[in-house]
């Protein structure tokens, strides 16, 4: 992995800058090498320019901006196989050079098929599995001289997963793919054909989308956009589709970075997806309350919000249990029946594990529901039924406002399933439609808090963040954004459970994040407080506005407005937030490019 771009001329333009622009369009998804493949019109044959680091520094140690073409492909790797060098780096080629390939996923019989590929003369310069796949072409093109049959073969020999460009000098109008495991949409515009592993990468030039499934492949040309499915030869082409985002969503306007920014867009966000989840969850809430039991799957942020919704579900008697992707087989897996109930939980809907998850669920007859941000998703087409949230694209490596949408989203799907059993939410949801104004009025606040506290807080290595009930989920995910944006090893724990061995790190300055809740937890967490406080922790709470008793017992406060005490926790997350991006910011990070992390993670 990680991103994918081609584009195809129309009408004859030449394409470099915009080739150039998609990739850093899919800058966001992290990587650490960039390559490009383009048709020279100058030497009629296929040019490849790549090297790791940045795009920035390639384009500024590269000549690229003087070439011209109507036809390329591009790429950005973050290393599964190989260390992070110029020949590892993608596009890969063929023996000749004749053929070019990007490709995301993970090929698990490279190895073998690398073999046998140099036992018959190939020769290979990387030490990546996706070589394997330009070699197999030209082993099969030598067969069939066409280029789609050659790759219907070479797929079939693939084990793993792929979404897979292709360019070549044997058929040099078309850009060739493939998808199986991960994500690639084709893009249709008034001048060009896009190839993408993301929308973003083509949004600012036309909306309208294809999605492609497994087991498609094809091309596009200048004049044609050919799809078939080599596992289905029945399966029609996937429809089109209008992008409901605008491209002004997807830049960062006048903010420095993006996470500030959709931090700051979360009132509009939230209230998007009010309106947008309550025309959706009717239709999902009758699976939900008849369901012998309710799994709520996510990976990172998507199942902290997963494990509020647990918690959330059962004050009011909705058996569920949040469940880490990567963990759903050895956890629940021999557990599901057919009339169990699945929430996957994805920003993306393209998380690796959250998908591995939902196949495994559905081979046992259970029924799968999805709530994603992303509508031209995997995991939405692979769902009996979805719901699509109203974020907005979110580009940021660090989940912020799909992270408060989702918990919105939740109470709304309550609301709903509450509804069929005559009971009333009617107070909560009022609590939640007050939200968007309350953010609003309090970010500026909010803002001030967290930078007041990151320039301290910036010298620490450790950090605890302890919550209960509803708190925790919150604690959980804000340890885990100061973790990977700011670099300071924090941890969550149920506060009660910090006497249990955590506390024993607590010494004269140890950072330590209280969520004070107004619950039946309060006065245990003040208890907690005290604990942390008489064995030298500084405490940093976040505690409802007025709170005198914590304010009094803590060293740093952040007033969080009185909200339904089901509801309020949505506001905490904010300044946790905030916390981190100005940490991160005051040690010279960049906060939308976490080292070693993508935003969507979409191999094992």
């Amino acid at each position: 992995m990680c991103g994918i771009a081609g584009i195809v001329s129309k009408n004859y333009f030449n394409i470099i800058p915009k080739l150039i622009k998609m990739l850093k369009n899919l800058e966001y998804r992290g990587y650490d090498s960039c390559g490009f493949a383009f048709f020279d019109c100058n030497s009629k044959s296929i040019t490849v320019m790549k090297a790791k680091g940045t795009i920035d520094n390639f384009l500024a140690n590269s000549r690229i901006q003087e070439k011209n073409s109507e036809i390329g492909i591009a790429h950005t790797r973050w290393a599964t196989h190989g260390v992070v060098n110029d020949i590892n780096a993608h596009p890969h080629v063929d023996c000749h050079g004749t053929i070019a390939v990007v490709h995301n996923g993970i090929i698990d019989n490279y190895l073998e098929l690398r073999e046998e590929l140099e036992l018959k003369g190939h020769v290979f310069r990387s030490e990546t599995d996706t070589e394997v796949i330009p070699h197999l072409l030209e082993h099969y093109y030598r067969e069939s001289r066409n280029i789609l049959d050659a790759l219907k073969k070479a797929l079939k020999r693939l084990k793993g997963t792929y979404a897979v460009a292709i360019l070549t000098s044997y058929d040099s109008e078309k850009i060739f793919f493939a998808r199986n495991g991960q994500p690639l949409i084709i893009g249709i515009g008034d001048n060009e054909f896009y190839v993408a592993s993301d929308i973003p990468a083509f949004l600012e030039w036309t909306k309208k989308a294809l999605v492609l499934r497994d087991g498609d492949i094809g091309f596009v040309s200048r004049s044609e956009l050919h799809i078939e499915n080599y596992m289905d030869p029945n399966l029609k082409p996937p429809e089109l589709f209008e992008v409901p985002w605008n491209i002004d969503q997807a830049r960062k306007g006048n903010f420095p970075f993006f996470m500030l920014k959709e931090i700051y867009e979360q009132p509009d966000a939230i209230q998007r997806t009010i309106i947008s989840v309550s025309h959706k969850a009717s239709e999902v809430a009758a699976d939900l309350l008849n369901a012998n039991f309710l799994y709520i799957v996510g990976a990172g942020s998507s199942y902290y919000s997963s494990l509020y919704a647990q918690y959330l579900y059962a004050k009011w008697g909705l058996k569920s249990m949040a469940v880490i992707a990567s963990e759903f087989e050895d956890l629940v897996g021999g557990a599901i029946e057919p009339n169990d109930v699945i929430l996957a939980v994805s920003q993306s809907g393209e998380t690796f594990d959250t998908i591995q998850a939902v196949k495994i669920a559905k081979s046992k007859g259970a029924r799968i529901i999805s709530l994603v941000n992303n509508m031209g998703s995997t995991l939405r087409m692979i769902s009996d039924k979805s719901i699509v949230m109203g974020a907005g694209p979110e580009i940021g490596v660090a989940a912020t406002k799909t992270f408060t949408t989702q918990i919105a989203s939740f109470i709304v799907i309550l609301k709903k399933v509450l509804e069929l059993q005559g009971i009333d939410y009617e107070r909560q949801i009022q609590s939640l439609q007050t939200v968007p104004r309350v953010l609003s009025e309090n970010m500026e606040y909010f803002n001030n808090r967290a930078l007041f506290i990151a320039n301290w807080i910036k010298v620490k290595t450790n950090a605890f963040y302890l919550g209960r009930g509803l708190g925790q989920p919150i604690a959980l995910e804000g340890a885990l954004k100061l973790k990977e944006i700011a670099y300071i090893h924090s941890e969550s724990y149920p506060a009660g459970e910090s006497k249990h061995g955590p506390i024993a790190l607590v010494e004269e300055g140890f950072p330590v994040v209280v969520i004070v809740l107004e619950d039946k937890n309060h006065s245990a967490v003040i208890a907690n407080i005290q604990e942390m406080k008489c064995r030298g922790g500084k405490i940093i709470s976040l505690i409802p506005a007025g709170d005198t008793e914590a304010q009094e017992l803590s060293d740093l406060t952040i007033e969080i407005p009185r909200l339904d005490p089901e509801v309020a926790p949505m506001l905490y997350v904010v300044p946790l937030q905030l916390l981190a991006y100005h940490t991160a910011v005051c040690k010279g990070l960049d906060p939308d490019k976490p080292r070693n992390l993508a935003k969507s993670v979409t191999v094992k």
